[in-house]
């Protein structure tokens, strides 16, 4: 059995991990919840299904190359490595480095963030590189900087929440993109404290039903005054 982390969002869920045989039917590995401080045992369903990639029929097993024919066929990985350094060789020995791109992820550990850094700028010469959050992490990096000091995720432990007596979240829309954050709603729920503003019904906003809390539904454009009223009474 291996403790690890589910790898789909930023709440990092703890699962564990546990070979099986490889019987007619039977997935790699048994996948289940453990117990977290983040998920406290509980998985969405991307989490708990995340076991039926590894087997399924579409998975690609080696690299694939195009063929004259517009086909693919299977290539070693030596042989693919080679073919994409002699590409990128080819293009920066005749348009420069800067020719060259490396388009980084979300999902990266800080670790693998920082050696693909290294193999743009130094391997390939290139300062060309991006990553798949420029337009939301990165907006949402400046503002809680400001605002917190800090430039990613939340400024306390996730697990603070369950004490809470009010939680105001602002077009956000937890219960569908990381559902086992909903259960640290609980307390402000139970308290009647839990404020949704979205203009959509979203699911996130369902659960101020039955007197949990409220929904605003500001119409476009009255975001801002909205916020300034709450400031101006704060």
């Amino acid at each position: 059995m291996t403790d690890t982390h589910c790898p789909y969002c930023a709440l990092q869920c703890g699962i564990t991990l546990e070979p099986n045989q490889q019987d007619h039917g039977t997935e790699p590995v048994s996948l289940k919840g453990r117990d977290f401080e983040t998920n406290g045992g509980a998985l969405c369903r991307k989490g708990y299904s995340a076991a039926t990639l590894l087997d399924h029929p579409e998975r690609l097993q080696s690299p694939l190359l195009r063929q004259p024919d517009g086909s693919f066929a299977p290539v070693s990985w030596e042989h693919a490595l080679d073919l994409v350094a002699e590409k990128a060789l080819g293009i920066r020995a005749e348009s420069g480095a800067d020719a060259l791109a490396v388009f980084g992820s979300g999902s990266l550990t800080n670790e693998k963030a920082y050696q693909l850094g290294k193999f743009a700028r130094l391997a390939l010469g290139t300062s060309r590189i991006d990553y798949n959050g420029r337009f939301c992490m990165s907006s949402a990096a400046a503002g809680t900087n400001r605002a917190f000091g800090l430039d990613r995720g939340l400024p306390f432990p996730l697990a603070d929440l369950d004490s809470a007596g009010m939680i105001l979240m602002l077009g956000s829309n937890v219960a569908d993109t990381m559902p086992p954050f909903v259960r640290h709603l609980a307390g402000a729920r139970e308290n009647g404290g839990l404020i949704v503003v979205d203009p959509r019904r979203s699911a996130t906003a369902k659960l101020c039903a039955d007197n949990a809390g409220w929904h605003l539904q500001p119409t476009p454009a009255t975001d801002l005054p909205l916020l300034l009223g709450l400031a101006h009474v704060l």
